[in-house]
C-alpha cells in the first residue's frame, strides 16, 4: 500500500496549488497519492465548502475524513490562512488576537492536533495568507499578471524590507490579499486560477527561504515520503 495525504483547503486557491504544484512535487518525494479536500462550512447534506469560517463543520469533517481512510500509511493536514481564523479554533481561547507570532500560531496548531487526537495529523496554517507566497517573488507576479506592471512595481517596493514575507501583516489593507488588490486589478477574481501559475513560474527556492514556516511545513512531508 502506497502512502497518501490529503492537505484540507481552506478555498478553490488552496486546492488547484495543492493539485497542480503540490501533488506532482511531493510525487518525486515519494508521496504517490495526494488529494485536497475543500473546507466544509456546513455540516449536513449538501454541506457547502471552502472557507474556513466554522470550526464545528470543520472538526467533524476532519474526523470523517481520518474514519474513511484507517490506513497506516495515511497523512492528513490542513493549509488554512491564520488572517480571520474563526475564534472556536482550539488553542484560540489563549491567544491574545489577533493570531501574529510564529509562537501562538504554532500552539493553536498544536491546540488542534490535541483536540483531534489523531497521530497521523498534522496541523498547519499559514501565518498570515497563503497570498504570502506570491508576496516572495514579485518578478513572476509580474509575469503572470502583464496589464498590472505599474501596481505590482509599486508592492514590490512597499514589501522590500519583509525579509519574511509570512509577517506581513493582519491589517485591513495590508494583510497580502489586501496588498495585492490594490496591486492587481480585479484580483479577488483572478487569485484561483493565478495563483498556481505565479508559483509555478516563481523561484520556489526564494518562496521558501522568504515564508520559513511554509518551507518547514514543505520539508516534512517531503522527508516522510521519502522514509521507507
Amino acid at each position: 500500500m502506497s502512502k497518501s495525504l490529503v492537505i484540507y483547503c481552506e478555498g478553490d486557491t488552496e486546492r488547484f496549488f495543492v493539485n497542480r504544484v503540490l501533488r506532482p512535487h511531493l510525487a518525486l518525494h515519494g508521496i504517490p497519492r495526494v488529494r485536497a479536500e475543500l473546507a466544509l462550512t456546513r455540516y449536513q447534506p449538501g454541506g457547502e465548502r471552502g472557507g474556513f469560517s466554522n470550526w464545528a463543520a470543520i472538526e467533524q469533517d476532519l474526523r470523517d475524513i481520518f474514519a474513511d481512510d484507517p490506513s497506516p500509511k495515511a497523512r492528513f493536514t490542513t493549509l488554512l490562512d491564520v488572517y480571520a481564523i474563526p475564534p472556536q479554533v482550539p488553542g484560540m481561547s489563549l491567544i491574545t488576537p489577533p493570531l501574529t507570532t510564529p509562537s501562538d500560531v504554532q500552539q493553536v496548531e498544536q491546540a488542534m492536533e490535541a483536540h483531534l487526537h489523531e497521530p497521523r495529523f498534522k496541523a498547519y496554517l499559514q501565518r498570515h495568507e497563503v497570498e504570502a507566497l506570491l508576496l516572495a517573488d514579485v518578478t513572476a507576479l509580474a509575469k503572470t499578471f502583464t496589464n498590472d506592471q505599474p501596481g505590482i512595481h509599486k508592492l514590490a517596493g512597499e514589501i522590500a524590507a519583509f525579509g519574511n514575507c509570512e509577517d506581513i501583516n493582519h491589517g485591513r489593507l495590508t494583510h497580502p490579499g489586501a496588498r495585492l488588490a490594490q496591486a492587481i486589478q480585479g484580483y479577488q477574481y483572478l487569485k484561483a486560477d493565478n495563483f498556481h501559475w505565479v508559483l509555478a513560474e516563481a523561484d520556489m527556492a526564494l518562496v521558501r527561504s522568504k515564508c520559513p514556516r511554509f518551507d518547514a511545513w514543505l520539508t516534512h512531508w517531503e522527508q516522510w515520503g521519502m522514509q521507507p
